[in-house]
């Protein structure tokens, strides 16, 4: 099948089911920066230091252009690189991109954000303002936060991942299998409101962005998607929670 961005066949690098199960559990984020970026690396090695991750992952548009910054962390240090589990979600990334003007690195975030059932890190401001134009929703925060509390969201984010996940994939099955689009959408901007209010501690009208909500199936619907795709691409097209570290974070 064909859209305006292509062919909607598989491509790319593919991880073999087992590899990927393996992985799926323990992964607790995917990491969306420009390593180039002041301060940006800086709030990486803080957030490596302080919470102890050992397997984040890193979508491969994003390794590629920066693996020379990049490689010292990899092999679960805490990097890991990834890829897609099913021909079906492969192309997404690049059709999302094209039709709704986004970096790939953030498509590709986005769609192995979900896949991986998990929650993605922006560090730093360089795609900020790319995820803020497509949001379901924005937590604010006016309030400093310290490691605690950074530990304590950061948890809270993971689940919301994987809260959204079951009921955000028999959604995107309704609307691939025909259902109408904008009444489940309109559901899941309710979920989004309601989830918003786990982050009470910190949340405020107005201040820092602290975390973004993007719907994929939203994205999909727009970038006219939907229809072009197998079953299988639910996956791809939950909820995701994106947590914004900014620059220089943790001093």
């Amino acid at each position: 099948m064909e859209s305006a961005a292509g062919s909607l066949g598989p491509r790319g690098k593919r991880v073999s089911f087992a590899k990927y199960a393996a992985l799926v559990k323990n992964l607790r984020g995917v990491v969306l920066l420009n390593p180039r970026e002041e301060g940006a690396l800086r709030s990486f090695e803080w957030l490596v230091k302080r919470f102890r991750y050992r397997n984040l992952g890193v979508a491969p548009s994003l390794l590629s252009s920066s693996r020379d910054v990049l490689a010292r962390y990899l092999g679960g240090k805490p990097l890991r690189e990834l890829a897609l589990p099913v021909a079906a979600l492969e192309p997404l990334p690049e059709v999302l991109a094209s039709a709704l003007s986004l970096p790939l690195e953030v498509a590709e975030t986005l769609v192995y954000a979900s896949s991986y059932v998990s929650p993605a890190l922006l560090i730093g401001r360089s795609y900020l303002d790319h995820l803020a134009r497509v949001a379901a929703g924005v937590v604010r925060r006016c309030k400093e936060m310290d490691t605690r509390s950074w530990k304590l969201h950061l948890r809270i984010a993971d689940y919301t991942a994987l809260d959204f996940y079951e009921r955000c994939v028999d959604e995107a099955l309704s609307v691939i299998d025909g259902a109408e689009p904008q009444p489940v959408l309109e559901a899941r901007a309710g979920r989004v409101r309601k989830d918003a209010k786990r982050y009470w501690r910190i949340m405020c009208d107005a201040g820092e962005v602290f975390l973004v909500y993007v719907d994929n199936l939203d994205l999909a619907v727009r970038a006219g998607v939907i229809g072009k795709v197998g079953r299988d691409a639910a996956a791809a097209l939950s909820i995701v929670p994106v947590v914004y570290v900014p620059p220089g974070a943790g001093g």
